[in-house]
């Protein structure tokens, strides 16, 4: 491996705060030839399959019981594709007209009070429950920035309505 610059992610999630921007961040920061070092309690596999498909390979290692390091390196675009991974496209229909859409069709859950990264597990469990004229109404904290390239991967869209700083309702659906 190149020169290797470590990130200690846990901290971030100890906080409560998603790591993905701060990751995002160190990635544009360092050479294209260095290799970012993330240490975590846990194999973030969602973000991995969206850097893969920017042009990182990566190598999991789990050094000790509860602590994984996971090795990224830029190998080059793997589609062309340089779009900001924060960016989604615009969805179809509103906050509101998909509430009414899909009135009496809602599964609801609230992941405002659950540790990283519970509420994403907890989510991406939720959607594999939904039968196909089925939506999910996801009380949460943030815009889990994790999520949003696997809904995508996944076939999924996500409109999202912002109340106040710490209260975000998420309509997920097909």
């Amino acid at each position: 491996m190149n020169n290797i610059v470590e990130l200690d992610v846990r901290p971030i999630l100890a906080g409560g705060v998603d790591p993905f921007e701060k990751i995002m961040e160190t990635l544009k920061e360092i050479d294209d030839t260095d290799t970012l070092k993330i240490i975590n309690t846990f194999e973030p596999v969602p973000l991995l399959n969206v850097l893969k498909s920017k042009g990182y390979e990566y190598k999991t290692e789990r050094p000790v019981e509860g602590e994984v390091h996971t090795f990224l390196s830029k190998v080059g675009l793997a589609n062309g594709d340089n779009s900001d991974l924060s960016t989604q496209e615009k969805p179809e229909l509103s906050f509101s007209d998909l509430a009414t859409k899909y009135f009496g069709k809602l599964k609801e859950i609230d992941v405002r009070d659950l540790e990283m990264p519970m509420p994403m597990v907890t989510i991406l469990e939720a959607i594999e429950q939904l039968s196909a004229d089925e939506a999910l109404y996801v009380h949460h904290k943030r815009l889990p920035q994790y999520l949003i390239p696997e809904l995508e991967t996944r076939g999924y869209k996500l409109v999202k309505k912002e109340i106040d700083d710490d209260n975000l309702k998420l309509i997920i659906y097909k």
